[in-house]
């Protein structure tokens, strides 16, 4: 930053550091009439403006193209929205990075922090999606009554270690054993789930019910709202095209089903419904998962903030 005045000393305890959420940041003097903070801790310079560290654009805008993204636009068109809406007049290859940057931030973070509170009643079904010119499997799996996304996998064939690994996804996002999951009869699913939830202990055990033929439409049917949702948002793409991309971008469609898009059923976000106070969508969850990250690279917490709040 240029054109500044003399640093001062001044302690300026309501302002936290944007890269490493040190409260050691004091007034280190103005540039064009804004107020310039310095911090102790890492030294970073930063404008107390409300942007996410590094970068130019403001929030407001980047979250614009995330909701838009992810209820169906190309990226094209999110760029042409972005320039006749907010005046903003951003390239598409920068909106593609904030899409993917923040769909691996803020999944990790959810992931890690987040504790849904499901009925333990999990659905689970798959979907063949195009990536890379060929077809691959998507599978999904979601709680029954608060409609909650607890399980998503991408992969090839339906073997026994491709479907071990959306239950494996259901039990690092939830935390939590269910108490049964509904499948179709495909074979795969008997030696994948004892390998995964197996247990001589009554207390522990996971009944794995099995539905063919016109049953099997109970659970198609729960699970084929997030399966159209899927579409929709794939159409305008015409398939992935590159499968770690394509993991990354699939991981955002998950956060957007379960905090930020309402359910039409149940009135609520799926993650409300599971007991996560998630109110303003992509803006708070950025914020939450940007202030988690710098946290875990040396930043410090108040007393009050030693553990993060997610739940109501």
């Amino acid at each position: 930053m240029s054109n500044t005045t003399a640093s001062t000393t001044e302690q300026s305890e309501n302002v936290r550091c944007k890269y490493c959420m040190s409260y050691k940041v004091v007034k280190d003097g103005k540039v064009h009439g804004q107020q310039v903070y310095r911090c102790r801790n890492c030294s970073h310079r930063f404008y107390n403006n409300g942007q996410p560290s590094k970068m130019k654009v403001k929030k407001h805008v980047i979250v614009a193209a995330l909701n838009l993204y992810f209820d169906g636009l190309s990226v094209r068109k999110v760029q042409n929205q972005l320039a006749q809406l907010m005046g903003e007049k951003v390239d598409s290859s920068t909106i593609y990075r904030w899409i993917v940057k923040y769909s691996a931030l803020v999944s990790k973070f959810c992931e890690e922090k987040m504790n849904p509170e499901t009925s333990g009643k999990w659905h689970e079904d798959e979907t063949m999606i195009k990536c890379e010119g060929r077809n691959v499997w998507f599978w999904e799996m979601i709680d029954e009554e608060t409609k909650f996304l607890v399980g998503s996998h991408l992969g090839g064939e339906r073997t026994i270690e491709e479907t071990m690994k959306i239950f494996e996804s259901a039990n690092r996002i939830t935390k939590e054993r269910p108490k049964v999951i509904f499948v179709d009869g495909s074979n795969s699913y008997d030696r994948a789930f004892n390998k995964v939830y197996y247990s001589r202990y009554k207390a522990n055990r996971v009944e794995l019910v099995k539905r063919v033929g016109i049953q099997a439409r109970t659970t198609n049917n729960v699970v084929e709202r997030v399966h159209g949702t899927l579409k929709d948002r794939l159409r305008p793409m015409r398939g992935l095209k590159n499968e770690k991309a394509s993991k990354i971008l699939l991981d955002g469609y998950v956060v957007n089903y379960n905090y930020v898009r309402k359910h039409q059923t149940i009135k609520k976000t799926p993650a409300q419904a599971a007991g996560i106070q998630i109110t303003n969508g992509w803006s708070e969850l950025i914020d939450k998962a940007t202030q988690d990250q710098a946290l875990e690279h040396g930043g410090e917490r108040k007393p009050e903030e030693q553990v993060v709040e997610v739940k109501a």
